[in-house]
């Protein structure tokens, strides 16, 4: 006799992403201001006293520094939560560092900015400030460890999961922050060819790590392949990676053989910017839709109101208009001083 045939349907319900494009904002902006902070250490502790490039990296790193908590306090869905960090400690999971890190990070940031303008302002330095150059680089540490490892510890997304992630979003950093530095030097072709060589380098690491990240036999690497090979969407974004990846290379060549005019510069500086964050758009966003406890992919419209384009626009905005705000009134400053 025949046993009777039996039937099981699995059923799906589509997920909603968790990280909205506040984070991908966050992400952005954290890791230049974490690269900046320990390029301009390097740059104080230094005997080659360069005092115009260091005024430019902290006045990019600061107005950075202050744009991401906001953009990260925007995508907390319970932001009024965020003391239980504190009063509940819980040092085994990466979130409470990123709550202890980011806030110190910010602090010794701004003592060393008012430090660096009541240089330029007086002539007078003090040793102290070297101290805060310091401790901004051990806080600009934390938080790229903290930002990385977040996101790679997750198992459950396995594109996710690899410390390539981490060396990923440090390096796209690096070479936006030296792409910014270049587009705000002016008439300064040996350092600008320094920083132009700094981004090469950058670029070509950025590369291979994810060329090993991609063709390694991880259980990311897999994942990541599988992902390109059954998604046009994926395939796209991929495409957009190389473009904008040689288009920066292409530039940071030519900066190192001749000026470049200010055009030229931004391009460069936009070029940068844009692999950066559309890397960042790519893994955190996209990365969400797939597949994770259901069988399907979960789909991503971005809206147009405060989670969608108007929260990226605004963020860029906020970060412009902190450039511009800072930049003049410390300018503003040196000429009341300058004449009495």
């Amino acid at each position: 006799m025949m046993s009777p045939l039996i039937i099981e349907e699995v059923l799906t319900r589509p997920q909603a992403v968790s990280w909205l494009p506040w984070a991908v904002q966050y992400f952005f902006f954290i890791g230049i201001a974490a690269c900046g902070a320990l390029s301009g250490a390097v740059l104080h502790w230094r005997k080659k006293d360069n005092p115009a490039l260091e005024n430019l990296t902290l006045l990019i790193t600061l107005t950075c520094a202050i744009t991401a908590p906001l953009a990260l306090t925007a995508d907390l869905h319970q932001t009024a939560r965020v003391w239980h960090f504190y009063a509940y400690p819980t040092p085994w999971s990466w979130m409470p560092w990123g709550a202890l890190f980011l806030p110190l990070f910010t602090a010794f940031l701004g003592l060393w900015f008012l430090a660096q303008v009541y240089r330029q302002l007086t002539g007078k330095s003090y040793a102290v400030t070297k101290w805060f150059a310091c401790a901004s680089a051990l806080t600009a540490i934390g938080l790229l460890l903290y930002t990385g490892r977040e996101v790679s510890v997750v198992q459950a997304r396995p594109v996710w999961f690899s410390y390539a992630f981490v060396l990923v979003m440090f390096l796209s950093a690096l070479q936006t922050f030296l792409a910014l530095l270049i587009v705000g030097l002016r008439d300064d072709f040996p350092t600008q060819k320094r920083l132009a060589l700094g981004q090469l380098l950058t670029l070509l690491a950025l590369a291979a790590v994810i060329i090993f990240w991609v063709c390694g036999d991880t259980l990311s690497g897999m994942a990541i392949r599988q992902w390109l090979a059954i998604s046009a969407s994926a395939r796209h974004y991929a495409s957009g990676w190389l473009a904008f990846w040689l288009i920066s290379l292409l530039f940071s060549v030519i900066a190192l053989r001749r000026p470049l005019s200010l055009p030229l510069r931004s391009l460069l500086a936009l070029s940068a910017m844009a692999l950066c964050w559309l890397m960042r758009w790519t893994l955190l966003i996209q990365g969400q839709t797939l597949p994770k406890f259901n069988a399907q992919f979960n789909p991503y419209a971005l809206p147009a109101g405060t989670d969608g384009w108007l929260a990226i626009l605004g963020t860029f905005g906020l970060w412009i208009a902190l450039l511009i705000i800072i930049r003049e009134s410390v300018n503003g400053l040196a000429r009341r001083l300058q004449h009495g």
